[in-house]
């Protein structure tokens, strides 16, 4: 690993905890902290897909609080999950 790929690492893991602490991200912000491309996420904004503000007409913004809801919804149960709710509707 060369020496500029070990501080575009520290950089990015840097960015992350950075972003972290922010309540309100930009575009680019929201992107990063999601690790999708600046194209999906304005897709997932035209298509009113991901919650997102535009004050004033134009720049988009997003609440980092609603951004991980997002992220976060749907969640997929494990197997064990599955598995242990099948037993607990059996033994009724």
């Amino acid at each position: 690993m060369t020496e500029q790929e070990k501080q575009e690492i520290i950089r990015a893991v840097v960015d992350r905890a950075t972003l972290s602490q922010k309540a309100v991200l930009t575009s680019q912000e929201a992107a990063v902290y999601l690790g999708i491309s600046l194209s999906k996420l304005y897709k997932l904004t035209c298509a009113k897909e991901i919650p997102h503000y535009k004050p004033n007409g134009k720049l988009n913004y997003f609440e980092r609080e609603e951004v991980e809801a997002w992220a976060l919804r749907n969640r997929i149960a494990t197997n064990a999950e599955i598995s242990d709710l099948a037993q607990s509707k059996l033994r009724r």
